[in-house]
């Protein structure tokens, strides 16, 4: 249960890098845009809780099944964070962004092999 322990605290730093660094350089200005029609900009905003609640949710599934052994919300909190590992990384290669600037689906690597590893030692 050890590496679902790991994906645990790693998810909760990716949150709260996510609710405090993130909303400080990006909510925050987001919130304040005056070139961005409302309807986009609070779009966008939701769309910032809505990750907020989703690594809220890794978090608590991978630190439940580190405490009970209970692996059954591992899958789907591994499936996640492999899913925004994917996506982040594609994605801003596809737009053409460097991952120097937007290195968010990198963080969610070692949370995804960590899930994996304890779903595979389970």
């Amino acid at each position: 249960m050890i590496w679902f322990s790991i994906a645990a605290v790693l998810s909760f730093t990716w949150l709260c890098v996510h609710l405090f660094l993130g909303g400080k350089e990006i909510a925050q200005p987001l919130l304040a845009s005056q070139s961005l029609t409302p309807v986009v900009r609070d779009t966008q905003y939701l769309c910032w809780h809505f990750t907020s609640c989703a690594i809220a949710l890794m978090a608590g599934c991978f630190a439940y099944a580190a405490w009970s052994g209970d692996a059954s919300l591992a899958w789907p909190a591994t499936i996640l964070s492999g899913a925004f590992a994917l996506t982040g990384i594609g994605l801003v290669a596809r737009i053409g962004q460097s991952h120097a600037r937007l290195p968010q689906g990198w963080l969610f690597v070692p949370v995804a092999i960590a899930g994996a590893i304890g779903l595979a030692n389970i």
